[in-house]
């Protein structure tokens, strides 16, 4: 929505009696118009747009003798919005009472080889959104000299080839035709914006960190008196495991039962026990099985050794050569 400057604002004169208000199913569009005034004397200054649009309006009502000043909206240089008639009543601008029924009337207040400000269209195509709203079926945006029955040049030839490019269109409205204070309002508002959601999503983060915080802790503690008792045992066990038996001292008396200890006694029935006197591979046991190759026990039936080979006598000592 535009914010409008009242009538009072330019000291308008009260409006006489007019064709009424606008019909919605009738209205096709809105028609761009200027003043085509033939000056190059710009008029930018508030004071001054006032003044031009009460002169307009006198000479529309004195001269012309309509009902008041002809346009429904005035836009300047500056993007300030001006009410005319007023969006709602029908204009006396645009030719005849069969076309001022079918279209609305902006006025831009140009002069004489002077281009639309990026202001004044950014504001125009916010008038033309207004306008859209109250009547849905006049999306159309022409110069003046599209409609009107008799050849004229307004709304002059930098407003029409603005229409051509789609300058006026809300659809086809784009970033780079703001004025640099509405680019700095923008920005102001975006960075408000960006500060205001980043302090937001720091206070919800720091709720959630707090929340998992406190919830970690709760975990913690719980799985400390479940885990306490268990692993208690599971420590004790492990010591007493690491600590020597009574008979793993190294200097302490050896085990009469260890099998390793080579003093420990030997098992009679063990048969692998070589001095076993029952083990039959055993050649020292009388019991045992005489090997083949065994020769004869020289004993006689007395019991007494015979000597198969008797000792020889000790050599005569050689008698020792002379030294020649």
């Amino acid at each position: 929505m535009v914010d409008y400057l009242p009538r009072s604002a330019w000291g308008a004169r009260a409006p006489k009696p007019g064709p009424g208000n606008l019909l919605a199913a009738r209205v096709r569009g809105v028609a761009i118009h200027w003043p085509g005034t033939g000056t190059t004397t710009p008029i930018h200054s508030q004071a001054s747009v006032a003044s031009a649009l009460r002169g307009w309006q006198a000479f529309h009502m004195d001269d012309r003798g309509w009902s008041d000043i002809a346009y429904q909206v005035a836009v300047d240089q500056s993007g300030r919005a001006w009410t005319l008639r007023g969006l709602r009543e029908q204009s006396g601008a645009n030719g005849d009472v069969a076309v001022n029924q079918q279209y609305g009337a902006i006025l831009l207040v140009l002069v004489t080889g002077e281009q639309p400000t990026a202001a004044m269209k950014a504001t125009t195509r916010a008038v033309v959104a207004d306008f859209r709203r109250l009547y849905p079926r006049g999306t159309t945006i022409v110069p003046h000299s599209a409609i009107r029955p008799d050849p004229t040049d307004c709304p002059g030839p930098a407003a029409r080839a603005a229409i051509t490019r789609g300058d006026f269109n809300p659809d086809g409205s784009s970033e780079d035709e703001m004025t640099p204070a509405q680019m700095q309002e923008l920005k102001n508002f975006i960075e408000a914006r960006t500060q205001a959601y980043a302090l937001w999503v720091q206070k919800q983060l720091s709720r959630q960190v707090e929340e998992v915080g406190k919830k970690y802790a709760l975990d913690i503690k719980n799985f400390e008196r479940q885990t306490d008792g268990p692993d208690a045992a599971r420590a004790a066990a492990a010591v007493w495991a690491t600590q020597p038996k009574p008979t793993d001292n190294p200097t302490g008396p050896t085990d009469p039962v260890d099998p390793t200890d080579p003093t420990d006694p030997v098992d009679p029935a063990d048969p692998s026990d070589p001095s076993d006197p029952t083990d039959p591979a055993d050649p020292n046991d009388p019991g045992g099985p005489k090997d083949p190759t065994e020769p004869e026990d020289p004993k006689d039936s007395a019991g007494l050794v015979l000597d198969p080979f008797p000792p020889l006598p000790p050599p005569t000592p050689a008698t020792p050569t002379p030294e020649n």
